[in-house]
């Protein structure tokens, strides 16, 4: 009964430490993000100071994300700290409490923040930074200064099972959703009387100047269709039936970030059946799902370096350690993304291992510290 009356006092403590920092850090993004979007933003059109805040506080859902690992490391040291000074921790030990007691509620809070961040902020703040880019984006235009969002090289392939349709796109712009110098090449299946084999042989080949992807079709534009058999047919306009989903496949010539948690599963599975490397939309996914385990692992951090008794000195120095080893891990942590997104390591690894590793060297530290 003393022990979980503890706890729901630790808890709240730390509770109350979280909302300051995170409060802080809410009011510093702000700022810093309102003077950029008038300088970025307000160097080609008129920005009025609220539309400016509204811009700013589109983006602040994703940005705060990002410092949520540090939020909870920094709660976690006040919480702790507080706790060691007032020799609240003193006491509690006395009572017969062990370190896991009175870490289970940083530990707890870490996880629902974690599960939070996954399951509610992400998605919030990946629609937001939907509604971002394209206020920014209409802002620009009534401003007379076009975004440029053109990728080059695009690669898509799709099918169904009597026929394989392969896409090469010489470039695609995003703002107006046009594929420049197309071409496609369609292949059939070859049957063995009426069983199908596994084989497919050439059908056509059409060279396009122009495509668009409207209402489940692909609008051809100036284009000439070879079947390799009778002469080239030029023609004007061609629609081929797609079953592609439009947002779905201009989604892969964007960020990751701009994905929510609960569409990203759907979206790899469409990417990998299209024959395109969905590496970084993988690594988007575990590296979300890891959270409550990252989150977990930044606030062990924290308070590992606060448990030391006051009277015998170093927390200071304790305190830097911490510190430089949470900044240490952040950045294993990106390393890890990036070889991740590439396809160098397997995603899922990349995601879970240094969370793992940060994990399981905290939790050997308390247990060589308290248990010998």
């Amino acid at each position: 009964m003393i022990g979980t009356v503890l706890q729901r006092y630790i808890f709240m403590r730390a509770v109350g430490s979280l909302a300051l920092v995170i409060g802080i850090f809410v009011v510093t993004i702000m700022l810093v993000d309102v003077v950029e979007q008038l300088r970025t933003v307000g160097d080609n059109i008129t920005l009025s100071p609220l539309m400016a805040v509204l811009l700013a506080a589109l983006k602040l859902p994703s940005l705060i994300e990002e410092t949520f690992p540090f939020a909870i490391m920094i709660a976690s040291m006040m919480t702790y700290n507080q706790l060691n000074k007032t020799s609240e921790l003193s006491v509690i030990r006395a009572m017969g409490q062990s370190a896991w007691q009175f870490l289970l509620p940083i530990i707890i809070l870490s996880v629902m923040l974690g599960l939070f961040s996954m399951m509610v902020l992400n998605p919030i703040g990946a629609h937001l930074s939907n509604n971002f880019e394209a206020t920014r984006s209409a802002l620009l235009e009534d401003g007379r200064a076009r975004l440029e969002a053109v990728y080059e090289d695009i690669y898509h392939r799709e099918g169904t099972d009597d026929s394989q349709i392969f896409i090469y796109a010489e470039s695609f712009d995003s703002t107006e959703n046009v594929f420049t110098n197309v071409k496609l090449l369609e292949e059939s299946r070859v049957y063995d009387g009426a069983r199908p084999t596994d084989e497919f042989r050439f059908r056509r080949r059409i060279d396009a100047a122009r495509a668009r992807l409207i209402g489940g079709f692909w609008q051809l534009e100036d284009l000439v269709e070879n079947d390799g058999v009778s002469r080239a047919n030029p023609m004007e306009r061609l629609a081929i039936q797609t079953d592609i989903d439009p947002n779905q496949l201009f989604n892969r010539f964007i960020s990751p970030d701009t994905i929510g948690f609960w569409s990203l599963p759907g979206f790899i599975s469409q990417t990998n059946y299209a024959g395109l490397d969905a590496s970084r939309f993988s690594m988007r996914f575990y590296g979300l799902t890891v959270l409550p385990v990252l989150f977990t692992a930044m606030s062990l951090i924290g308070a590992l370096v606060c448990l030391r008794l006051p009277r015998l000195g170093g927390t200071s120095q304790l305190i830097t350690a911490g510190a430089l080893a949470a900044i240490a891990l952040f950045f294993i942590t990106q390393l890890a993304s990036s070889l991740g997104a590439s396809g160098a390591v397997p995603p899922m690894i990349s995601a879970w291992a240094p969370a793992l590793c940060a994990l399981f060297i905290a939790l050997a530290i308390i247990a060589y510290k308290e248990d010998g």
